[in-house]
């Protein structure tokens, strides 16, 4: 059973990989696919009265119908018979098309919906950097080398103070229990054996629980952590509860693998009385140890040793590189920061609004939605493309490229700074004046609440377009 972070934790990395995808995402679909599928093959030659489930598909969906009319009259009115007469998923796709050419590219996977799920909701891809995303630093190696040299963007999120997702080191036996719980146990028992060691049951437990998921499938145990299968051989465990019982557990599900020959993967954090231990530089500071870590196993430990502790602002970047051969580098920047100015690249889904039972926000199809992102697409491209260059241009030879980027950099740095210092831009040099607040990062597209009830568009008021669908416009799309 997924729970709602768990799908926006998965759904957040999913806009990563979009993003890391590239310009080739970004390709105007033709007018039709170079091949449909048999079944749709089969459909076009069909001689004959229509079936009679598609007739009573058409009737008992009416309410889908008439929203896809007024769609279609909201946003391509003039469009309206060219569309209509295409049949089933073919009408999808070429409102899809349409759609492309006048406001701007759908996401690809849109364009093979049907019509329910279309009208359902506003299709909406994100490609936004967010805090799971960067604690995750699941990415390409560009992307790794770009964000090393980027300040930590969420300084201040009080994420940063709560028990990180495995608060303690299954691997060490003398931290599965506090020192006070251990020599009480002993205390209690001192002949009772002071390691657990698993049985055969145990293990073909533990087999047995593997070969039935999938790759990438998930287990969660109900006193509190979660279990994901890499491969047959390999396993991951996250969501622990920094809990006696859970602590106990998981190291004995540690030793059983062991036994079973199964890899266990686990990112060993803090709990929040250990945070609370360090000051907040220690902590912020902290964030980026795992990522320049990465950044040493790429380039090596003399090259990462030339990046600032802290990294640089997005305004210096700009500073330094805009309009040079490095152009791009500040607006990766901008992208790690949320701070690009378009919704797609700034928003995750963590700044949206849910509906209970759904696990992924429903945008209208409001003009204001359409408008919008229409207006930001050209900027999307642009950003993407200088920052698709930079990525590409230093994965080509991450050694040589960056160590390169690394001298323009710090020779630019110290000059640099000082006009920074001067400059009214969009961010602040000095770090004790950035703060992160998740209220500035709220998407601000039209979404259905958890509290609104679902009602007609407001848009329908005053336009003759968003009339009510009349017998004549059911005879014109049930044309066969």
């Amino acid at each position: 059973m997924w729970d709602l972070d768990s799908i926006i934790r998965n759904n957040n990395q999913a806009a990563i990989n979009y993003m890391m995808r590239g310009r080739a995402v970004d390709v105007v679909q033709s007018p039709q696919p170079e091949a449909w599928s048999l079944t749709l093959l089969a459909e076009k030659l069909r001689v004959g009265p229509p079936m009679l489930a598609y007739l009573l598909d058409a009737f008992t969906n009416f309410d889908t119908l008439e929203s896809f009319l007024r769609l279609i009259r909201n946003v391509l009115p003039e469009h309206e018979e060219e569309i209509l007469s295409e049949n089933g998923v073919r009408r999808v796709y070429r409102f899809c098309y349409l759609f492309g050419k006048k406001y701007y590219p759908l996401p690809p996977y849109t364009f093979t919906a049907n019509v329910s799920q279309l009208v359902a909701g506003m299709p909406v891809e994100f490609m936004a950097m967010s805090y799971s995303a960067y604690h995750e630093l699941d990415m390409r190696p560009g992307y790794l080398l770009l964000l090393s040299l980027v300040p930590y963007p969420y300084e201040g999120d009080d994420r940063d103070m709560e028990d990180d997702d495995v608060p303690f080191d299954p691997f060490d036996p003398m931290k599965r229990l506090a020192m006070e719980e251990k020599l009480t146990e002993i205390a209690k028992d001192p002949d009772k054996k002071s390691e657990w060691k698993p049985t055969r049951s145990d293990i073909a437990w533990v087999k047995d629980l593997i070969s039935t998921l999938s790759d990438g499938g998930q287990w969660t145990a109900p006193m509190g952590f979660t279990v994901i299968k890499i491969d047959d051989r390999n396993i991951e465990l996250i969501h622990a509860d920094n809990t006696p019982e859970v602590r106990e557990t998981v190291h004995r599900t540690v030793l059983i693998a062991e036994k079973a020959r199964i890899k266990v993967k686990v990112k060993v954090g803090k709990t929040a009385e250990e945070k609370q231990g360090a000051t907040l530089m220690e902590i912020f500071s902290g964030a980026r140890v795992p990522l320049l870590d990465a950044v040493r196993r790429l380039v090596g430990v003399d090259l990462a040793g030339l990046i600032p502790q802290d990294g640089w602002q997005p305004s210096e970047l700009h500073l330094m590189t805009d309009g040079t051969p490095h152009d791009g580098v500040g607006h990766f920047a901008d992208w790690a920061w949320s701070g690009t100015g378009c919704v797609v690249l700034d928003s995750s889904y963590e700044d949206c609004e849910y509906v209970e039972g759904m696990g992924e926000p429903i945008f209208k199809w409001t003009k204001f939605n359409v408008d919008l992102l229409t207006e930001e697409w050209p900027k999307v491209q642009e950003i993407r493309q200088k920052i698709d260059l930079m990525v590409e241009w230093l994965e080509a030879d991450p050694i040589s490229h960056f160590g390169e980027l690394l001298e323009f950099l710090t020779a630019k740095a110290k000059p640099k700074r000082k006009k920074t210092a001067k400059s009214k831009g969009r961010y602040s040099i000095g770090r004790d004046k950035h703060c992160y607040d998740p209220t500035e990062h709220w998407c601000p597209l039209d979404q259905i609440s958890g509290c609104e009830e679902e009602e007609e568009d407001d848009e329908e008021d005053g336009d003759p377009r968003l009339r009510r669908a009349t017998g004549g416009d059911l005879e014109a799309a049930l044309q066969f």
